[in-house]
């Protein structure tokens, strides 16, 4: 499932450049392995809800050292 936190955080990390849902689901499938498709869009709302916000708290990051929308924020 491609909700807003999905989306933002999937552009974020760099899993996709586009921003229709089902063509980020179609990249998503790409990156991630069947078995792990549930859990890793649980992760991705959750790290959206929380870290990964429309503001985002990069500084509580874990993903901070390699993220490339941090690393093009923060340096």
């Amino acid at each position: 499932v491609v909700d807003t936190h999905v989306r933002r955080v999937s552009y974020r990390l760099g899993f996709t450049d586009q921003s229709d849902p089902g063509k980020i689901e179609q990249d998503l499938m790409q990156v991630f392995p069947q078995q792990k498709w549930n859990r890793v869009s649980n992760l991705l709302i959750f790290h959206g809800r929380y870290i990964c916000k429309a503001k985002p708290l990069c500084e509580k990051c874990p993903l901070k050292h390699s993220c490339p929308s941090s690393l093009l924020l923060h340096g």
